[in-house]
């Protein structure tokens, strides 16, 4: 009783949360939040245009689609040591890999064949099977504050990278990068990692305190059962929910991974990109930590039409701003679009009931791969054209549709 009503001392599930916030910046750090800033070096030293790049993010994507299915099954079965070990192996791999790239289709390859399968090994879905297992209490906290790892991810490293290219050059960017997670990141995992805890970390994060209840009804939630995949995508709640994110995800994507081609057309150089990326990472752990606390104040619906509106004003900052301090700013706007994944899932839940969570969740992650045709479409219309203006008005109604069927969803009311 005593060891449930109160920890003893320091709960070592927060070590585990701290190194899966490592382990989420270390994979995502180079392969996403820093891309944007090698596509004009790339695109010059590989003579290819600038949009043949965003094909690496298309190609990593198409991959960890199926790539999450197996990461599920992978983490129930093996231990959480061995899907890690192997995943930031893999991103090491990666790093090294891209460094010695010639040509465009080479680093498109290797985005598809070894970053989609090792980014999704050492990432969200095998860090949230581990912290479940260690939390009950505050499981949303702790599932927040480990996401803040890919938020750091993009308000750190973009900037070192951003004052050391110059210097030392992109392959060896990429190079130290691979020997970081291999010397520091892959130990520290593998040594900390556990799957669950013992008796001798008592019983208190592990006690029911009555959250999990909160979504426990309505929808397809009740006690066994089986919804099938034809029934998921009948509901029209299912559609608004896909459609919002691909849109936020996408419109937030177009012009993140354009910055520095953006920069450009604005005179500024890499470093002030860098200031861009790092807007976004902390846009980003700003959201993660209180987008829970407001779908559950005030359910699902305000924070997507607000959060859609939010990166409207972020591309309005970047296509009439004329100053670091407004694109900064705009960059920060849009940022805010990562959070989407918390009332996305909160709204699911209430939706199809946690019985049927994982079914109706892993549906609407087919659709990810569609979020990259954005920033593709994006570079290639600035080609033809020379302006981002008619990318940024698209994204601008495609998002303001997004607000107006946020607030037609239908939410069941939730408990107490």
């Amino acid at each position: 009783m005593s060891e449930q009503a109160r920890p003893a001392g320091w709960y070592y599930g927060w070590n585990i949360v701290a190194v899966l916030i490592v382990s989420q910046l270390a994979a995502n750090a180079m392969s996403y939040y820093s891309f944007p800033l090698f596509v004009p070096v790339w695109s010059a030293e590989m003579h290819a245009p600038p949009s043949e790049f965003h094909l690496c993010i298309m190609a990593m994507l198409v991959g960890a689609s199926p790539a999450s299915v197996l990461v599920g099954t992978l983490i129930d079965k093996y231990p959480a040591r061995l899907v890690f070990g192997l995943g930031l192996l893999g991103m090491a791999l990666f790093y090294a890999a891209v460094s010695f790239a010639t040509v465009p289709w080479h680093v498109i390859a290797l985005y598809g064949l070894i970053a989609s399968v090792a980014l999704t090994m050492c990432t969200a879905i095998p860090a949230n099977a581990v912290i479940a297992r260690w939390f009950k209490r505050r499981l949303g906290f702790a599932l927040g504050l480990s996401t803040c790892g890919i938020g750091l991810a993009a308000a750190i490293v973009p900037k070192i990278v951003a004052v050391a290219l110059p210097d030392l050059g992109w392959r060896a960017v990429w190079r130290i990068s691979a020997a970081i997670v291999l010397v520091v990141v892959l130990p520290l995992i593998v040594t900390v990692l556990r799957d669950r805890p013992t008796t001798r970390e008592g019983l208190h994060y592990l006690a029911d305190d009555g959250a999990a209840a909160v979504h426990g009804h309505g929808g397809g939630g009740s006690a066994g059962a089986k919804i099938t995949y034809r029934q998921i995508m009948a509901r029209r709640t299912f559609w608004i929910l896909v459609i919002a994110y691909v849109v936020l995800i996408g419109s937030g994507t177009a012009f993140i991974q354009n910055f520095a081609v953006y920069g450009k057309t604005r005179g500024i150089g890499l470093s002030d990109v860098g200031s861009m990326v790092a807007a976004v990472g902390v846009a980003h752990v700003f959201a993660a930590l209180i987008m829970g606390v407001l779908a559950d104040r005030y359910g699902n619906r305000l924070p997507l039409a607000g959060m859609a509106l939010a990166v409207i004003a972020g591309i309005a900052c970047l296509a009439w701003g004329h100053s670091l301090p407004v694109y900064v700013l705009g960059a920060g706007l849009i940022g805010l679009n990562a959070a989407v994944f918390t009332p996305l899932s909160a709204a699911i839940a209430n939706e199809f009931g946690p019985d049927d969570f994982g079914k109706a969740f892993g549906l609407a992650m087919l659709f990810v791969p569609l979020t990259q045709a954005f920033p593709f479409l994006v570079a290639r219309q600035f080609e033809a054209s020379g302006s981002y203006a008619v990318g940024m008005a698209g994204c601008a109604i495609l998002l303001a549709v997004v607000a107006a069927l946020a607030l037609t969803l239908r939410e069941r009311p939730r408990a107490g």
